[in-house]
């Protein structure tokens, strides 16, 4: 007798899936840019961290071990003459290339920097050159022109690169700067422990001439307000520091660059009765965007894109004018620390905002 043959049990219906496979970032900085780091630096390695959080497999490139096929983006923090080979060679291998500029352009500021008097004044016919003919080749444009897209900081960083190097549109995105969250929920104890120093005056920076601390210095004489500057000098400016520490009084403390991460930093954010930032320009300034965080009052320049980000939550001044730097200090020092500042850069300004913009900016390339 024949068996009847067995049912076959149905195979489960399969749909096709494709897994999507993560955008893979190498981010890359100045070869010297970690000798002194600065916001750039800090920026970069920021990028490492967050981008993650959305999705994007993002790292610090080592050329040296990495090769072209471990990435699908080359993004460049900064704008170095270093990279214009490399920016057209990750081309040539078929990679996305992103720069964030990290770059302030006017003749003012052209004017401001601690050059001798010829170099200023070339500088000043080329700036003139570029504004009339922005195709004019130089080291910039050919690295701008190898990107496939700039990601400024800033909407007036993004005009002075239309308007100088005649960047289409297509190719611009803003991309905020950022700060870390962590840095609202810091506390003044440790700061006040380390240093002995409680309700002063900060400043937070590279000790260059750019970041116009002796103009600080030189406008609050006599107020007996206390002072923390905090920052390396720039190597080659060591005669500025000099100069700094001549006319510092015993109310200013000169401390060394803590590093980013360490709680000291969040801490004296935290500690001071207000932030002072009088650079010759800030775009806008990470310092600025990290003290924000805890609300305390800022004394920003009105030169380059803080009013862009802080709007009426900051007093700003001309970094040459004595009268306005000591008048705005002395108002922030005695101002009490802003809710609305804390909640407006916390919306704006941190890791996730930046994170987000810039995978966005990474899916329009890909």
């Amino acid at each position: 007798m024949n068996a009847a043959p067995l049912l076959a049990t149905p195979e489960p219906v399969r749909t096709a899936t494709r897994t999507r496979v993560s955008t893979r970032v190498a981010l890359a900085g100045s070869l010297t840019g970690f000798c002194s780091p600065g916001g750039g630096e800090v920026q970069l390695r920021s990028l490492a961290k967050w981008l993650p959080t959305v999705g994007i497999d993002a790292r610090p490139w080592r050329p040296w071990e990495d090769d072209w096929n471990a990435f699908d983006v080359l993004h460049l923090v900064g704008s170095a003459p270093e990279w214009v080979e490399l920016a057209v060679a990750a081309r040539r291998a078929g990679k996305r290339v992103c720069v964030s500029p990290v770059t302030w352009f006017t003749l003012r500021d052209l004017w401001r920097e601690p050059w001798h008097l010829t170099r200023r004044a070339w500088a000043g016919v080329k700036y003139a050159a570029r504004g009339a003919c922005p195709r004019l080749p130089s080291w910039r444009r050919r690295l701008y022109d190898a990107a496939n897209m700039l990601l400024p900081n800033s909407q007036l960083e993004a005009e002075q690169l239309r308007r100088l190097f005649g960047i289409s549109d297509n190719k611009l995105r803003v991309v905020p700067n950022g700060a870390d969250a962590r840095f609202a929920d810091a506390d003044a104890e440790l700061f006040q422990r380390t240093t002995g120093w409680r309700d002063f005056v900060l400043c937070v920076g590279r000790i260059e001439p750019r970041k116009n601390q002796l103009g600080l210095l030189r406008a609050l004489r006599g107020t007996g307000l206390p002072i923390v500057l905090l920052g390396d000098v720039v190597p080659g400016h060591e005669d500025y520091l000099r100069a700094c520490q001549q006319a510092a009084t015993d109310d200013v403390l000169f401390l060394r660059r803590v590093d980013h991460g360490n709680q000291l930093l969040a801490s004296a954010y935290a500690a001071c009765r207000c932030l002072a930032l009088v650079s010759w320009y800030e775009t806008p300034g990470l310092a600025a965007l990290e003290a924000g965080l805890t609300g305390v009052p800022l004394v920003l320049t009105a030169d380059g894109a803080c009013q862009e980000y802080f709007g009426t939550h900051a007093r700003y001044v001309s970094p040459d004018d004595d009268g306005a730097i000591r008048a705005a200090v002395w108002d922030a020092y005695h101002a009490p620390r802003s809710r609305e500042l804390a909640a407006h850069v916390e919306r704006h300004f941190t890791g996730d905002a930046v994170a987000r913009a810039t995978k966005e900016a990474y899916e329009t390339l890909l």
